[in-house]
């Protein structure tokens, strides 16, 4: 959690934070910036508050950071553009001169949004024009990795808020369904015209834009074979059929950036076949087996390969046998959630594995089964929150029924 920066800064011997960006395109941004909606340079010494630096047209909504403030009218930009016409030295030397005036010395962390090439020569030109600070050299999580792997109240809150969009989106979606007629095995609008699986996409963006949420990542709704490969996104020109079992994928995002939430659930309108009810109830009790392991303190590459071993004695391939697999359960068991779809902490059987459940997670436990030459697949996740006492809660709070009655 953000409060958490002090001691994380301590704990990996980093002196101060640099960060550079725009909070629209930068999740690290967004999340230094309180949500604030600007480009800026942000700047916080161990122990200190943050320092933002913003441009003068933006100094309304950069009191919404909440961070001391510091405006670039401040400062001749124009005359250092004109004495570096190289525009990353002019903008490094500028940085350096921050960081005198600030008096930031020390191992600095870096945070921005560059190419590559352009991120390694901006950095020399800083290093060069500043002796007193020197590159952190980070490790694989990062500072604010770290940090963002675990949420606080505010976050859990606005994560509940995109959640209630997602449930009321399907569920005007299933109630618009299930006014359908089943015509030749398909649903169908009246008298003539076939339900799409597009239409079926329409109503939910619909929906979860009206409670202020959008679908920035692209949802799934894949029928039949296309539910059998697990990002397939589905064809919007194909009829919606009965019994025939679709994945809904819904991992929307707050309007102009911010918190996601991730939804799945496998349904089939009217009734289900004998062997898809089989698949299908495998995977709700592998979710069940998997929450149940769920404690803090448990190591998320131990739980993966239970639920390996589980789905192996069903006599379904993963990748605790086959790493190349491709049906059967052939992803991971889930992720962690935030301002990003999928963040830290993961669950996989990489041996550089080294998380474990801990209080303040939200991360998606989504178990599946996949059979593209059978032409069918089954996906069920929810999202799990850890509190801070260490209870295991299920923040998606919707029931599981493959079949959707018409």
């Amino acid at each position: 959690m953000k409060k958490d920066l002090d001691a994380l800064m301590k704990k990996m011997n980093v002196d101060a934070i640099y960060a550079e960006g725009h909070a629209s395109r930068d999740t690290n941004m967004y999340y230094l910036l309180n949500g604030a909606n600007i480009f800026a340079h942000y700047i916080k010494k161990r122990g200190k508050k943050a320092y933002v630096i913003h441009t003068p047209i933006e100094r309304e909504v950069a009191e919404k950071t909440g961070h001391r403030l510091i405006n670039l009218n401040k400062y001749d930009r124009q005359k250092l553009i004109e004495k570096y016409k190289d525009a990353d030295k002019a903008n490094a030397y500028f940085v350096a001169k921050l960081f005198d005036e600030l008096k930031v010395k020390g191992s600095v962390i870096f945070y921005g949004n560059f190419p590559l090439g352009a991120g390694y020569k901006y950095m020399k030109h800083i290093l060069r024009f500043n002796k007193n600070v020197k590159l952190h050299d980070g490790n694989e999580r990062g500072l604010i990795t770290r940090a963002r792997m675990t949420k606080g109240d505010d976050e859990i809150l606005r994560m509940r808020k995109v959640r209630d969009a997602v449930i009321n989106a399907f569920d005007v979606m299933l109630s618009s369904a299930r006014k359908c007629s089943i015509r030749s095995g398909i649903l169908t609008v009246g008298r003539k015209r076939k339900l799409l699986i597009g239409d079926l996409r329409n109503i939910i963006r619909r929906e979860l834009f009206a409670n202020g949420v959008t679908d920035s990542g692209g949802m799934i709704v894949a029928q039949g074979r296309d539910a059998s490969v697990p990002h397939n996104s589905g064809r919007d020109r194909q009829p919606v059929r009965a019994g025939v079992p679709i994945v809904f994928d819904i991992f929307p995002q707050e309007i102009g950036g911010g918190y996601f939430f991730d939804f799945t659930r496998t349904i089939c309108f009217g009734f289900a076949p004998r062997h898809i009810k089989l698949l299908y109830n495998t995977v709700s009790c592998a979710h069940d087996y998997a929450c149940s392991l769920l404690k803090v303190g448990s190591r998320t590459r131990d739980i993966e390969q239970k639920i390996c071993e589980y789905f192996e004695e069903k006599g379904h391939r993963t990748l605790l046998s086959d790493k190349k697999v491709q049906i059967g359960y052939c992803h991971s068991l889930g992720h962690g959630l935030g301002l990003n779809i999928h963040e830290s902490p993961f669950f996989n059987l990489s041996r550089r594995n080294e998380y474990y459940v801990e209080p303040n997670m939200v991360f998606t436990i989504e178990p599946g089964l996949y059979y593209p030459q059978k032409g069918y697949g089954a996906r069920i996740e929810d999202v799990i929150h850890v509190t801070k006492k260490g209870k295991v809660v299920n923040l998606t709070k919707y029931p599981r029924k493959l079949v959707v009655p018409m």
